[in-house]
């Protein structure tokens, strides 16, 4: 999975308090585990303080397809790889890997760059924009992505 999903995130332990009635982590943290431990991609991107310069990226759509069961005491680690961007969009995915290296879940996000003063959607800097090029450049040279997407940007 490593070349597949080039950028690791932190590691996190499914805890009792993350487990619902059925005994596995509850839907809800499928989605947190990507944001709450995606400190290496989101800071290659833009940086933690990317929002005192006035601008930021809100979710615009995502899609969360449940591969496996994540049982308490499993070790998951999130693992990312750019999809596609443009001037105002990036598109990537966050897969939940087991210590095995199976994938646990998929999930697609679409990414909306954000003029905050105005809350509208806005064209990135070239900088910015060259740097998501870069990195979906990079992660494509690790070969083809072998699962369907279920979002797309032009």
């Amino acid at each position: 999975m490593k070349n597949i999903f080039p950028t690791e995130g932190a590691s996190v332990i499914v805890s009792d308090d993350m487990c619902d009635m059925n005994g596995h982590m509850n839907v809800r943290f499928y989605q947190t585990i990507p944001m709450d431990y995606d400190d290496n991609f989101y800071n290659s991107l833009v940086g933690k303080d990317y929002i005192d310069t006035g601008f930021s990226f809100f979710t615009a759509e995502q899609n969360i397809r449940y591969l496996k069961e994540c049982l308490k005491g499993e070790k998951l680690t999130p693992r990312f790889r750019m999809l596609n961007a443009n001037k105002k969009l990036y598109h990537f995915v966050c897969a939940i890997c087991k210590e095995s290296n199976e994938v646990a879940a998929l999930i697609e996000t679409v990414e909306i760059h954000i003029d905050m003063s105005v809350r509208k959607s806005a064209e990135m800097s070239d900088a910015i924009f060259e740097t998501l090029v870069r990195m979906q450049e990079e992660h494509k040279s690790f070969g083809a992505y072998p699962f369907e997407t279920r979002l797309q940007i032009k």
